[in-house]
């Protein structure tokens, strides 16, 4: 056996006994590791600024508004393939996560403080006692030098049952600003215990000011202890 292979076999090991919980650390650049991918959602790609999709192309919801123009104000989203320049306070003109992908659109959310959940994705036939990973890519849009209150996401998996019973959830902490936009990926690791689950991104952040968020390359994957044939790719 390889030295790669006992790694990888110590590390099912592993997560497994501590049978990744609510309490599970977040997930960064697991790429290392052996996946398949179930869904990936890039927001595709276009010419316009503003994209005509919506949440439902995606196949997710949001308790935001959707912006087709330059005035993505609190509580408001909108898929745009460059960060608007508004007041001088954001990124302005900052691009995707996405490589190459010209023009790619991402998902940027001004959040509201009253009912802040920011993603919403519900799955079936997942297969149950198998590790998973749900991340993302997040870059705050406001410029450092603006010192306004930073994103703050809580990445949460639901079982879709009458209790709603939380799998796992696990915060990003404050999202940094930066002086040029910087994309980090989070994301947490889940043992499934139910075929059905949902997927959550929730505001942690209570003050809304500030408080803007751009999102790319949406991912739920599972570790390939085999393969599946039930990949795909949404945008």
């Amino acid at each position: 056996m390889s030295l790669k292979d006992i790694v990888c076999t110590q590390l099912i090991i592993l997560l497994i006994i501590l049978r990744v919980s609510e309490s599970a650390d977040l997930c960064r650049d697991n790429d290392a590791v052996n996946f398949t991918t179930v869904f990936l959602i890039t927001f595709e790609n276009g010419s316009d600024t503003f994209s005509n999709k919506t949440p439902a192309d995606f196949n997710f919801t949001t308790s935001h508004s959707q912006s087709f123009t330059f005035d993505v104000n609190d509580g408001m989203f909108a898929f745009v393939n460059e960060v608007p320049d508004l007041n001088n306070g954001w990124h302005g003109n900052a691009s995707d996560y996405t490589t190459n992908d010209n023009d790619g659109y991402m998902f940027l959310v001004n959040v509201q403080r009253i009912d802040p959940q920011i993603f919403n994705y519900k799955i079936d036939d997942l297969h149950i006692g198998r590790l998973y990973e749900f991340s993302a890519y997040v870059a705050n849009v406001v410029r450092k030098e603006k010192c306004l209150s930073k994103p703050n996401i809580r990445f949460e998996v639901r079982a879709i049952n009458e209790s709603g019973n939380v799998i796992a959830k696990k915060g990003t902490g404050d999202v940094p600003a930066c002086y040029n936009m910087s994309w980090s990926k989070y994301g947490i690791p889940f043992e499934t215990t139910h075929s059905s689950v949902v997927l959550l991104m929730i505001s942690n952040d209570v003050e809304g000011n500030g408080n803007a968020v751009a999102i790319d390359d949406i991912e739920l994957r599972v570790y390939s202890t085999n393969d599946l044939d039930d990949t795909s790719t949404t945008g």
